[in-house]
């Protein structure tokens, strides 16, 4: 084979590749939104009407460094009380990052539908 056949040869093969990539991101991206809407979608809350409210400054205190305390997360407006996952929600826990703070952000991006089937609300969320 002459080298100008090789070299053209190589430009589809990339332009092949390339075309490939840009299809498997598109999917990745429809398939990542599909399932953040539904994840949206699908979180009902169960909450009792006369709950407390905490604001974020006392949040902040259930972050799972103090053994003794429970752990709290913020998620849309409510607290939910994560201690049953200590492990997880603990200073070296996998998730400790997301404990004694408002992670609705993070939550709503993947996560936040096992927080509300799993965890109970146990106040309001306030600033």
């Amino acid at each position: 084979m002459e080298p100008h056949q090789m070299l053209k040869l190589k430009k589809m093969t990339i332009k092949k590749l390339v075309i490939i990539l840009i299809v498997l991101f598109l999917v990745s991206f429809i398939v990542f939104f599909f399932y953040s809407y539904q994840t949206k979608r699908n979180m009902k809350v169960v909450v009792k009407e006369d709950i407390q409210t905490i604001t974020l400054s006392e949040l902040s205190k259930f972050d799972g460094s103090d053994p003794t305390k429970p752990i709290y997360l913020g998620l849309n407006g409510y607290v939910y009380d994560v201690s049953e996952g200590r492990k997880f929600y603990e200073t070296n826990g996998t998730y400790h990052y997301l404990a004694g703070k408002d992670s609705s952000e993070e939550l709503n991006l993947i996560g936040g539908d096992i927080i509300v089937r799993k965890y109970k609300v146990i106040a309001k969320l306030g600033k």
